[in-house]
C-alpha cells in the first residue's frame, strides 16, 4: 500500500504530465491554427456544395421522370380556359399538362406531330413553344378533310406562323420534306395494330439522337371496354429502348396512365429488327393497298433487307387472315380505314 506522501507525489506527477500534454496540444493548435481554420472552412463549403447539388439533382430527376405535368404549368394556364371553351382537346387535364411540361423542360426546336384531328394537341404544343424563337411544329394527318386542325384556325390563329400542316396521306410522303433532326414527336393515330407501330417506323430514320417520342392513349385497352382492342400505342411505347416518362397521376395505377414519353437511347439502329418484329401479330385493320406500296418503297430506302422481309411476311400473314375471316368484327369495322 502507498502512504499519504507517495499518493500525493503520484497524483502531482500525473497532473503535471496531463498539463504538459494539454499544453503541447494547445501549442500545436496555436501554431497551425491558420491551416486548421482553412481546412475546416473548405470542409464546410464542400459539404454544403455536395448537399445542395444532391438536392438539386433529386429535384431535377423528379421533374424529368415524374412531374412534367407540374412543370411550368402557368404556361399552359394561359390557354387552358380558351381550350376548354372551344372543346378542341380530347386529352385529359394532366395529359395536356404533361405535354406542355415536357416541351417546356426540353425546349425542342423541331417537333413533329402525327395525328391532328381538330388540332387540340397542336394548340398545346404551339402554345408551349410560342416564346421559343427557333422552334416549329410540323403536323401530319392521314385525313384529307378541310376540318383537319380547324380549332387552330378558328380559335388560335396567332399560333399559325409556327405551324406547318401536311394532310391527306401517310407520313412516308412528307418525311423527306420535313427533314431530319427532329427533337420530339407526338404520335396519336389509329390505336389499332399496326397503327402507331408503323407510324414510329416511318418517323424513326429522321429522329435526332436521344429524341423524345410521346404516345397518347397508351392505356386505352385498360380504361374502357369500347377500346379493348386498341393495343398499338401500348405495345410500341413499352418496346422502345430508352428512358420512360409518365405523368404523376395515381401512383397506385401506373399501367392506367394514358400518356407517356420515351427519351430514346443513342444508336437506335441496333433495335430496328426488334421494332419490325412488333408488326408480326394479328393486325386489326389492313392499310390501303396504295399505303402498303408506299411503305414498302419507303422501308426499302431507310432499313435493311431483313426488316423488309419481316414487313412483307407480316403483310402476307394478315392479308391471308382477312381472306379467311371476312366477317371478323374487328376487320369489318376497321379494314381500309385509319383514324
Amino acid at each position: 500500500m502507498f502512504n499519504k506522501n507517495e499518493i500525493i507525489y503520484i497524483y502531482n506527477n500525473y497532473q503535471n504530465k496531463l498539463f504538459n500534454r494539454k499544453t503541447y496540444v494547445f501549442a500545436l493548435i496555436e501554431r497551425n491554427k491558420k491551416i486548421i481554420f482553412i481546412t475546416f472552412g473548405l470542409l464546410v463549403i464542400f459539404i454544403n456544395y455536395f448537399l445542395k447539388n444532391k438536392k438539386n439533382s433529386l429535384n431535377e430527376k423528379l421533374k424529368e421522370k415524374i412531374y412534367f405535368d407540374k412543370f411550368e404549368i402557368e404556361i399552359f394556364n394561359k390557354i387552358k380556359k380558351r381550350l376548354y371553351e372551344a372543346k378542341c382537346s380530347e386529352m385529359w387535364a394532366n395529359q395536356r399538362e404533361f405535354l406542355n411540361g415536357i416541351i417546356r423542360k426540353h425546349k425542342p426546336k423541331k417537333i413533329l406531330e402525327i395525328g391532328v384531328r381538330h388540332g387540340g394537341s397542336s394548340i398545346i404544343i404551339l402554345n408551349a413553344i410560342n416564346d421559343y424563337k427557333y422552334s416549329k411544329l410540323f403536323s401530319i394527318d392521314i385525313s384529307s378533310s378541310k376540318n383537319t386542325g380547324n380549332c387552330l384556325y378558328q380559335y388560335f390563329p396567332e399560333f399559325i406562323p409556327k405551324w406547318k400542316l401536311y394532310n391527306g396521306n401517310i407520313a412516308t410522303e412528307y418525311m423527306e420534306l420535313i427533314g431530319g433532326n427532329i427533337d420530339m414527336v407526338l404520335i396519336d393515330t389509329a390505336h389499332f395494330e399496326p397503327g402507331e407501330i408503323l407510324d414510329f417506323l416511318m418517323v424513326l430514320p429522321f429522329l435526332k439522337e436521344e429524341a423524345i417520342v410521346i404516345f397518347h392513349d397508351i392505356a386505352n385497352q385498360m380504361n374502357e371496354k369500347a377500346h379493348r382492342n386498341e393495343w398499338a400505342p401500348y405495345i410500341i411505347f413499352n418496346a422502345l429502348r430508352g428512358e420512360k416518362y409518365l405523368p404523376s397521376g395515381d401512383r397506385n395505377k401506373i399501367l392506367k396512365h394514358d400518356i407517356g414519353a420515351v427519351k430514346l437511347e443513342n444508336n437506335q439502329n441496333k433495335y430496328y429488327h426488334d421494332y419490325f418484329r412488333l408488326l408480326g401479330g394479328q393486325w386489326q385493320y389492313f392499310p390501303r393497298v396504295k399505303h402498303i406500296n408506299q411503305l414498302i418503297k419507303y422501308f426499302s430506302k431507310y432499313y435493311d433487307n431483313d426488316c423488309l422481309i419481316m414487313f412483307n411476311e407480316t403483310i402476307e400473314f394478315n392479308r391471308q387472315f382477312v381472306k379467311n375471316n371476312p366477317k371478323n368484327i374487328i376487320y369489318a369495322e376497321n379494314i381500309d380505314k385509319v383514324k
